[in-house]
């Protein structure tokens, strides 16, 4: 099993920040010949949890190699990630599925506040992602979760479609367990408590490694390869596939399960500067044997295992350029890209008519409604459609 290397995070956190009342944060003035600014603030999860640590030595790398004071934001739930983003004050945001549903206006950003908001991938490292019960919980299939303390997520639907999805392939619904509502990172205390009876996590990071160090733990496994039981997961997760993982936290040698992959991007606006993204890009490669081996995911951040594929939301045009470059683009990639920028032109074209016309109350379901009459059938939906694999 892999360990976390000690770190010193010598960079500032800052608490997170409200959507109202927060000040822009501009970009700085370029520091030498790298073109980046000397400063970028990133909005992330929590301290403690993999996605931060892996940020957090990549932030000590730029700042070290290129100096660039690279601050993070943290904010235990998708909104308090991405709203900073959307208002300016932060520059980059390394996200959740909220990132699919902003760039698409569903869930709770199908609102008068939100709507389809014009994201883009940064760089895309692929994660491994799962349930976590203790081993002597009686719990060794999705079917066993049948009556017990399920952890509903507070503002969370990206993890809270999952979870769902995870009831389903057990033949479930929410109905069938005892709903705890509580925050993605209160869920290892919970779990320690006797609180709730499984958690959803990256299956490395310093803080599920150390629940692991003390308490006997195991993660479900999806071994039944029969398309049925992952119906639902195209609606609720098509950004999700099921790979093999054998380093996850409490894993014995030769161990493994089959968990869920995807990525949590970094992510900014379409509008964020070309030649800036391309830079922060090529950085964070050129000086990926700086930070590679300092997290257990810090590999993933490679160019050779990041996502290349635009999925469900295409990729900045400064990170094409430099895949581009590298050889890494082709006719297929680029024609699935467009197709998504376009689908974001005409989602955003449409939105205030349809927000406008709508009751609060009716506004989700008009605006679903007018996706699936205007854009089923074309190539940018038939994309979409594409992307949930099974086991």
């Amino acid at each position: 099993m892999k360990k976390v290397h000690s770190m010193i995070l010598a960079l500032a956190v800052i608490p997170a920040m409200t959507l109202t009342g927060c000040t822009g944060a501009a970009p700085g003035p370029s520091s030498g010949p790298n073109g980046l600014p000397k400063q970028l603030v990133w909005s992330t999860y929590n301290v403690g949890t993999g996605t931060y640590n892996d940020l957090a030595a990549i932030a000590n790398t730029l700042t070290g190699e290129e100096s660039v004071q690279v601050r993070l934001m943290t904010a235990d739930t998708g909104i308090g990630r991405l709203a900073p983003l959307v208002n300016g004050t932060v520059d980059y945001a390394r996200t959740g599925d909220e990132y699919y549903y902003a760039f698409e206006g569903s869930f709770e950003y199908a609102s008068p506040e939100w709507g389809p908001q014009d994201l883009r991938m940064v760089w895309a490292p692929l994660g491994n992602y799962g349930l976590l019960v203790r081993e002597d919980s009686g719990i060794d299939s999705y079917e066993d979760l049948k009556g017990k303390r399920f952890p509903k997520l507070t503002a969370n639907t990206s993890i809270n479609n999952k979870m769902e999805g995870f009831l389903n392939y057990g033949g479930l619904t929410w109905k069938d367990v005892q709903q705890v509502p509580i925050s993605y990172g209160e869920q290892i205390a919970g779990l320690e408590a006797g609180k709730i009876d499984a958690l959803y996590q990256n299956v490395v990071g310093s803080n599920i490694e150390e629940l692991s160090s003390k308490t006997d733990v195991k993660w479900l496994s999806f071994d039944d390869p029969d398309p049925a039981r992952y119906e639902s997961w195209k609606e609720l997760a098509p950004m999700v596939r099921v790979a093999e993982v054998t380093d996850g936290a409490g894993m014995e040698q030769g161990e493994g399960a089959n968990v869920l992959e995807y990525t949590i991007p970094l992510t900014t606006l379409g509008s964020r500067d070309a030649d800036e993204v391309y830079r922060l890009v090529k950085a964070m490669v050129e000086h990926f044997e700086d930070y590679n081996g300092t997290t257990p995911d810090a590999t993933r951040f490679s160019f050779e295992k990041v996502l290349k594929e635009p999925l469900v939301v295409p990729f900045h045009e400064g990170t094409v350029r430099y895949f581009k470059e590298r050889g890494a683009w082709n006719e297929q990639l680029e024609r699935k890209n467009n197709e998504l920028i376009e689908r974001g032109e005409k989602m955003r074209e449409a939105w205030p008519e349809i927000a406008e016309s709508s009751s609060k109350r009716d506004l989700a379901e008009n605006w679903k409604n007018w996706k699936k009459t205007e854009l089923d059938g074309e190539s940018a939906t038939e994309t979409n459609k594409g992307t949930t694999n099974g086991n």
